[in-house]
């Protein structure tokens, strides 16, 4: 089968590698979508620390489920399914929660373990979940991260109720669907502030009532100005940087809540506790999501509720998976999510 395999250098390589077998409890799913996360870019260019090399990439995936192991009776030949980004230990006290994001035993396919830049893949069945027939795979594909993530921060974290006023600072992938999510789930105006213009367009395309550039002068003022009232309830931070954490500070209302998802090593801020507790502003970071928050993100896209027709915004052959990272990283046509789909041509 054809897979795509990251090396020390680091160097991105496709490759013909055998078909992976599977075993109790396991199955193996025919790929026909695969995810191209943020998360993939920093391992391909050496920022993110990857134990296993080579390894195949990729964590976010939808596919055909085409072998079962023995004592699977989850699952038949044939069924549509898609991936959970890790297997988790089932046994901690986050596992037994239901929040995967939190298990510190987890394995990331693409860092742990082979992940779905590939034809086929196996896969606990812990790690799978049945995709309606109304959900293409490309959607399915990222239904496990770049949504689901974003529902859990949304509604879970940040607890948006109607009529609250949003601002989500980092509109990519994630910051998206935050967008989009607020909107569903009863925002009275969300504000959308990123430093690229087509991810600001595509704010406006998800459901932002007010785009931002995050470059002028005095974000900070224009953020409160454009929320409303004492400024935003509520702002969601996805860019992942010391800045943008602290301008998410500076900008919530007095009694808002500060929801950090943006994952970077810079250490942001606090500010003067006199300021910080007399305003009482929450911070809280935001990482994965429960299974039963999946399951609900998997209904709105089934049922159409939750529109993911802007969400993949380039599609790719899985022997084009280097172009889809440099893209990626250079913007190109402004991405929300790409994909990679095994047999396509160019």
């Amino acid at each position: 089968m054809k897979a795509v395999r990251l090396y020390e250098g680091p160097e991105v390589r496709i490759e013909d590698r055998p078909e992976p077998e599977f075993g109790p409890g396991q199955i193996r799913v025919a790929i026909q979508a695969a995810g191209v996360c943020g998360t993939d870019l920093h391992a391909a260019r050496g920022r993110l620390p990857v134990p296993n090399l080579p390894i195949i990439m990729g964590h976010e995936g939808a596919g055909i489920v085409e072998g079962v192991g023995e004592g699977v009776t989850e699952f038949s030949i044939g069924d549509r399914v898609l991936l959970l980004p890790s297997e988790t230990c089932g046994q901690c006290t986050a596992c037994q929660r239901g929040h995967l994001g939190l298990c510190p035993g987890a394995q990331i396919f693409g860092m742990a373990r082979d992940g779905t830049f590939a034809e086929k893949i196996v896969a606990p069945i812990s790690c799978v979940m049945a995709l309606p027939d109304a959900v293409p795979y490309e959607h399915g594909a990222i239904l496990a991260d770049a949504v689901a993530t974003a529902y859990h921060a949304v509604l879970t974290r940040a607890g948006i109720q109607g009529g609250e006023r949003v601002a989500v600072i980092g509109c990519g992938g994630v910051g998206y669907h935050a967008i989009a999510l607020a909107k569903l789930l009863g925002a009275e105006r969300v504000v959308a502030v990123d430093a690229s213009e087509g991810a600001l367009r595509r704010s406006e395309a998800a459901g932002a009532d007010m785009m931002l550039d995050a470059r002028q002068d005095d974000i900070r003022k224009a953020i409160r100005r454009a929320a409303g009232g004492d400024g935003p309830d509520v702002v969601i931070e996805y860019a992942g940087k010391k800045v943008t954490v602290e301008l998410a500070m500076a900008s919530v209302a007095r009694g808002g809540r500060v929801i950090i998802g943006g994952v970077g090593m810079e250490s942001p801020q606090l500010g003067p506790l006199v300021s910080f507790v007399g305003r009482e502003i929450g911070v809280l970071g935001s990482m994965g999501y429960t299974r039963s928050e999946l399951e609900d993100v998997v209904e709105l896209a089934e049922s159409g509720r939750l529109d993911l027709s802007g969400s993949i915004t380039g599609r790719y052959p899985l022997e084009d998976a280097a172009q889809a990272l440099d893209d990626l990283a250079n913007h190109v046509n402004d991405p929300v999510r790409l994909a990679l789909i095994p047999g396509q041509t160019n």
